[in-house]
């Protein structure tokens, strides 16, 4: 499997609980029952993974373990509040990661990592800042607004700002790798991966 393809299915893997979470309280409104769906989704998540004896990421053990402290706290406490707390460490978790110069290599094809590495490097720090903003925007709503609205906010907003960025970085990448070096360039372009 490509990089680029390989990286959207683990995002999806890593959102499929919190979204199935939001889609079960929007429709429910039953914060008991939407907190433990997604505690035993993700907590499937990594089981299914050590069953097939495949890899488990930091990010899924973190959001298994923010999931469970939070949603054991929200549990105990009928308080909403602390399990929406959750996507706001996860981003803080990623922002973190994507502080790593270079993190973004590895979704490169080989032909063209050496042309795209300053602009990898440049598009890995605004990754990181859309995640340490999304932490924060999120931060700001659990104490604003009712967890309903909180809920409806976190179906849209992370995924299409993701989407976005993404469309963004590949349209900037392919123009910059279109013009680095002339004919070769455009052979670069047309090795990244993505949408043309």
């Amino acid at each position: 499997m490509s990089g680029l393809g390989y990286t959207l299915r683990y995002f999806a893997a890593d959102l499929a609980p919190m979204i199935v979470f939001l889609l079960v309280f929007l429709m429910s409104r039953n914060i008991y029952l939407a907190t433990g769906v997604g505690i035993g989704l993700a907590a499937l998540g990594i089981g299914w993974r050590f069953a097939r004896k495949a890899p488990i990421g930091m990010l899924q053990w973190a959001g298994l373990g923010l999931i469970a402290v939070f949603g054991a706290a929200t549990l105990l406490t009928g308080d909403p509040r602390f399990v929406m707390f959750k996507p706001t460490g996860i981003n803080l978790v990623l922002g973190a990661a994507m502080l790593r110069r270079g993190w973004m290599e590895r979704y490169a094809p080989e032909t063209v990592r050496d042309l795209a590495r300053p602009m990898l490097n440049i598009f890995g720090y605004v990754w990181s800042g859309l995640m340490f903003f999304t932490a924060a925007l999120n931060l700001i709503l659990v104490f604003t607004i009712d967890p309903a609205a909180w809920a409806k906010f976190n179906l849209i907003f992370p995924p299409v700002s993701i989407i976005g960025l993404f469309v963004i970085q590949n349209v900037v990448m392919r123009a910059r790798l279109r013009t680095a070096s002339g004919h070769s360039g455009g052979a670069a372009a047309r090795a990244w991966p993505g949408p043309a």
